[in-house]
């Protein structure tokens, strides 16, 4: 048989797919590890390389169980070249009981220093906290958590803004809109535009919305202490104070995630805490 004709090589494929599986999971665990939060994400049309949050998800997935799926198959037909293969790793490292000794420790250490949240492993998480925590303090106006996903009718409501006037403004901007009953997401879609520059060509326009304040769902726990109070009219050194009282150390640059997973709570308790509400 020559070259040309040589059969489907299987063990070939499954490597290939393993490897391309692998290096599409690397880049969009990438992405995501620095991808603003969803409701800033759906709120600009945020894009990587023409891709959306969601589908970033979505391929990361997808790819995620077809590297696991492969590798099943993979062990499953090839179980006793692969046990074999185990067995005499095992025995070469019995004759490595140091090394074998301290890999296990590097690993155990990894493993409890990611659940504790210690150092470098919080710091390594706080970072990409960090850089989603710059979409917030940056990138968006989102007057409700996931407003895009409201009819121009809700959202007019929840803004305290007549309908017409909204419908009005967007149509003096050349947006068209079919009915009140679309959602902000389905016109933005339309118009090929982003939620949020309707929702600044509304403003542009005269319409003055009443924005109610939001604390969950709205990327409370990206938030420093510093921002939340000035945000919500509390007092800096009296939410330090009540925070110290419930034995909550804290200060001003921290976000309220990093101060609740230090201490077995959620952002909103911290708040509450802050806000003198417990």
């Amino acid at each position: 048989m020559t070259d040309n004709q040589k059969t489907f090589s299987w063990r070939g494929w499954t490597t290939f797919v393993v490897t391309i599986s692998f290096i599409v999971d690397t880049i969009s665990g990438i992405i995501l590890y620095i991808a603003p939060p969803g409701r800033i994400a759906n709120w600009t049309n945020w894009t990587v390389w023409g891709l959306n949050r969601e589908e970033w998800v979505t391929i990361h997935t997808i790819f995620g169980y077809l590297l696991l799926i492969i590798v099943g198959v993979h062990l499953y037909y090839n179980w006793k070249v692969f046990m074999n293969f185990i067995w005499s790793k095992i025995r070469k490292a019995l004759n490595l009981r140091w090394e074998l000794m301290a890999a296990v420790l590097l690993c155990l250490f990894v493993f409890l220093g990611s659940l504790w949240s210690i150092p470098p492993f919080s710091s390594t998480m706080n970072l990409g906290d960090s850089i989603k925590g710059t979409w917030a303090e940056s990138k968006a106006d989102v007057p409700i958590a996931h407003a895009e996903l409201m009819s121009l009718r809700d959202f007019a409501e929840k803004i305290k803004v007549p309908t017409d006037e909204l419908l009005s403004s967007l149509n003096s901007r050349g947006y068209k809109v079919k009915n009140a009953e679309q959602t902000l997401g389905e016109i933005a879609k339309e118009n090929n535009t982003s939620p949020d520059k309707l929702y600044e060509a509304m403003k542009s326009e005269g319409v003055k919305p009443t924005v109610p304040k939001m604390l969950e769902g709205s990327g409370l726990g990206q938030k420093t202490l510093e921002r939340v109070c000035s945000e919500q009219g509390i007092s800096l050194e009296e939410a330090v104070s009540r925070l110290k009282q419930k034995g909550i150390k804290a200060a001003p640059d921290n976000t309220l995630k990093q101060v609740a997973s230090k201490h077995g709570k959620t952002p909103i308790e911290i708040y509450k805490i802050m806000a003198g509400e417990e």
